[in-house]
């Protein structure tokens, strides 16, 4: 990356004071009992804030720290020098530095970043490490829900700000999922709430779900997104890990799920529901993905329900 005033390495060290930061750092004595935790060891903070308009800051560390590092870049822009590259951080761009690799950051001095950021660890963190190293940008529209990230973030600082108790360390460190999910996942936290993407494995599976009750073809989902039958199929299982015909399936067994034991539908009313004019193939088609016979799993859950 060709060197420009705000990518050259600050001479001076950082100062954390910005007027109306936010950061908690999480003590020694907490931090040795959250890694002891099972329900959060394995994935926990060990330190989050929010910096506003950070000119000065700047960071260095030879050898890395012992949690990944997320920054989070909400305005403004910043470089990150990590391996043998200078990355620029910009507005809706985050990073994840990985823990024990040495680096450094710091805020442009013509536009300084405003940044969110966070050290997580645990053995499930580097679960993700696919997503670390890199610049990944996250598009901002009215169906970003960026938003909606930011607070999460500060639901995270203000429950570790009210104090170290066991149920706002849990509370904060379960929350952590989902913030994580919110930039991993950036799709599917989108379309939660609606939020559909020009994704064609995105707009193929809104197709499923409005056709749920008809039979569907591979030609009929591939032309949906004017894609090659072969193509749409490759993409498909990279992003689902199913082939289409099969994740259409399930999202009919889904449904039939809810159909036995919400609606209280008969078998054979229910295979009419989904598209399946054989009652009987149905059953075998819903054995074999569920692992039981709808007659069997409607006397189960019905057994479930009565204990409650």
């Amino acid at each position: 990356m060709k060197a420009t005033t705000d990518t050259i390495e600050p001479i001076e060290g950082k100062t954390d004071s910005f007027f109306g930061d936010r950061s908690v750092v999480v003590t020694r004595k907490q931090l040795k009992s959250i890694k002891n935790n099972p329900l959060i060891g394995g994935l926990y903070i060990s330190d989050i804030g929010f910096y506003p308009h950070a000119r000065t800051h700047y960071r260095k560390r030879k050898t890395g720290i012992n949690e990944n590092i997320l920054i989070y870049c909400i305005d403004g822009a910043g470089s990150i020098h990590f391996g043998s590259n200078v990355y620029k951080l910009q507005a809706n761009h985050y990073f994840v530095i990985p823990a024990h690799e040495a680096h450094k950051y710091w805020a442009s001095e013509h536009a300084p970043w405003s940044i969110y950021w966070m050290h997580f660890g645990g053995k499930r963190s580097f679960l993700f490490n696919e997503f670390f190293g890199k610049v990944t940008p996250i598009e901002q529209s009215s169906k970003s829900r960026i938003d909606d990230r930011i607070n999460i973030f500060n639901e995270l600082l203000s429950a570790l700000e009210s104090g170290f108790s066991t149920h706002n360390i849990i509370y904060a460190n379960l929350c952590l999922n989902n913030l994580l999910a919110s930039f991993f996942f950036v799709d599917t936290f989108r379309a939660v709430k609606g939020q559909k993407g020009t994704d064609p494995v995105d707009q193929s599976i809104s197709f499923m779900q409005k056709n749920i009750n008809r039979s569907i073809k591979i030609s009929d989902l591939s032309s949906q997104v004017c894609l090659s039958e072969s193509h749409f199929s490759k993409i498909f299982r990279n992003k689902t890990g199913s082939s289409p015909l099969d994740y259409f399936i399930n999202l009919k067994m889904q449904e039939a799920i809810r159909l036995l034991t919400n609606q209280s539908l008969k078998i054979k009313e229910v295979a009419y529901r989904l598209g399946y004019n054989d009652p009987y193939y149905f059953t075998r088609i819903f054995t074999k993905h569920i692992g039981s016979s709808p007659a069997s799993f409607v006397k189960v859950s019905k057994r479930s329900i009565g204990t409650h």
